[in-house]
C-alpha cells in the first residue's frame, strides 16, 4: 500500500467510525448473484446509510434489514474493508437508489475483487 492509500484508508476508517460502521466479519452464507434477476442477494449489516455516490457523504436512505439485494457494483472511495468496491441498492426507508461500501455486505471471500466475474453488472 502506498502512502496515499494509507492516508485514504485512515480517513475512510475515521469517517466510518463516526457513522458507526466497521468492516464486516460475518459469514457469506447464501450470498450470490441470482441468474434470473441478475441481483446480488446477500446478508449485510443493518442500519447502515445508503449514499448518493460511492463515497461516505450525502446519505439518501438506509438499509435497515440484514438481507438485501444489490443491482450493480462500482468503484469508489477506499473504505474500511480495504478495497474500493461499492454496491448499488435501493434503501429500505425511502426507496432511494444509492451505494453502500462492500465492507457492510457479507460477500464470499474474493468476490469484491471482481463482482462482474460472478455475474453482477457494473453500474
Amino acid at each position: 500500500m502506498n502512502k496515499r492509500q494509507v492516508v485514504a484508508m485512515a480517513i475512510a476508517t475515521a469517517a466510518f467510525a463516526l457513522l458507526g460502521l466497521a468492516p464486516s466479519t460475518a459469514s457469506a452464507d447464501a450470498c450470490g448473484v441470482d441468474p434470473h434477476d441478475g441481483r446480488l442477494h446477500c446478508s449485510n449489516e443493518g442500519g447502515v446509510p445508503v449514499f448518493k455516490g460511492p463515497r461516505p457523504v450525502d446519505d439518501v436512505d438506509f438499509l435497515d434489514t440484514t438481507q438485501s439485494w444489490f443491482t450493480c457494483w462500482t468503484q469508489g472511495e477506499l473504505h474500511p474493508g480495504g478495497n474500493t468496491t461499492w454496491y448499488g441498492t435501493v434503501g429500505d426507508r425511502f426507496g432511494a437508489f444509492g451505494y453502500v461500501p462492500a465492507s457492510v455486505v457479507h460477500t464470499p471471500s474474493g468476490f469484491d475483487a471482481d463482482p462482474s466475474r460472478y455475474g453482477l453488472r457494473r453500474c
